[in-house]
């Protein structure tokens, strides 16, 4: 009885694990297939804290041609071109890709201008960046960036998340051109269902010159204290 039990359990596991690692290559594919739109087919595409590397795979097949990953760990899960970094500088040349993604990333950054600034670097003339950013617009949004600033703080340190306006002004400082930007439903993760923007940028023109706090006041408190 009790290996007939332990076998259930195992199979259970099994199943269970299967389908999450379902919905996280349907979830890739579905992005993907969302940044496949914006770009030209045969770009050379750089994804910035690539993951698990499921959304470069698939953009390897839409594309035409192998996507860079990179990321703060020794591997992914899917076979890309992996390079780790150290999350500041991107090991890779000057003007050498035509666009590059940030799914989700730059609210773990302490800096999200020094990754910009990276990101421009890195950008030939007139190129793209695609960015996917959470929104604690409503107290629900705010209570689930809460929960994955728990999440993540230990590891990448306090989540900087902002609002539409604050990351207008982010971009525009780092010397990035908005050239669309629209709102995604924060049901097309249900383990995760917070308001998403979804931006398409240019890298077309100088950076602002502005004092180092301006776009620090842009970082959303998850953290209110009470007044004195």
């Amino acid at each position: 009885m009790d290996r007939v039990v332990t076998s259930l359990r195992t199979t259970i596991r099994r199943r269970f694990r299967r389908m999450r690692r379902r919905r996280k290559v349907g979830r890739a594919y579905d992005m993907a297939l969302e940044v496949a739109r914006v770009l030209p087919s045969q770009a050379d595409v750089l994804d910035v804290g690539c993951g698990n590397g499921f959304i470069a795979h698939h953009l390897n097949g839409l594309l035409g041609k192998p996507v860079v990953g990179l990321d703060v760990g020794h591997s992914t899960s899917a076979r890309i071109k992996y390079l780790p970094y150290d999350g500041r500088h991107f090991p890779v040349r000057d003007q050498s890709f035509d666009a590059v993604l940030l799914c989700y990333v730059l609210h773990h950054a302490q800096d999200a201008r020094l990754v910009l600034n990276e990101v421009s670097r890195v950008l030939r003339e007139g190129g793209l960046a695609i960015i996917y950013e959470d929104m604690p617009i409503l107290w629900w949004d705010r209570m689930v960036c809460w929960t994955h600033d728990r999440k993540w703080r230990g590891v990448t340190g306090p989540c900087t998340f902002q609002r539409e306006h604050g990351w207008r002004t982010t971009f525009n400082l780092a010397g990035f051109e908005i050239l669309t930007e629209r709102p995604l439903s924060r049901w097309r993760n249900l383990a995760h269902p917070v308001a998403r923007r979804f931006f398409v940028l240019r890298n077309s023109v100088a950076p602002h010159t502005a004092p180092e706090h301006v776009a620090d006041l842009a970082v959303v408190n998850l953290y209110p204290t009470a007044a004195a």
